[in-house]
């Protein structure tokens, strides 16, 4: 599984259009099978960060992803950003829920 993460830091009065298009690709990617999730997460405090992530089944789906003309929204959100966003991109090979949590508090 990939993961992609994109923190936007949105000027003045631009918070809601950014949300619009975040919004509007977690629409888009419902339909895409090989897209597992896509979340939009406001981040509390001063710098007021827009977290977007996306979970993909493999890195060649995140990566026709990434050459798609709909993750050209994504880059223009970037767009919006009153300073550098953080792009983060996770190869992920082994995955916990509460199972890990259990056994760690088994010990």
């Amino acid at each position: 599984m990939n993961v992609a993460i994109f923190k936007i830091y949105p000027a003045p009065g631009q918070a809601p259009a950014v949300l619009d298009v975040l919004e509007s690709m977690k629409t888009v990617l419902a339909s895409a099978g090989d897209c597992l999730e896509c979340t939009v997460a406001l981040e509390t405090g001063e710098e007021g960060g827009i977290i977007y992530t996306e979970r993909w089944q493999s890195r060649e789906s995140l990566m026709a992803h990434l050459r798609s003309h709909i993750f050209l929204r994504i880059l223009e959100a970037m767009e919006y950003s009153r300073s550098a966003p953080k792009v983060m991109f996770f190869e992920v090979t082994d995955i916990g829920g509460m199972d890990l949590i259990e056994m760690a508090r088994a010990v």
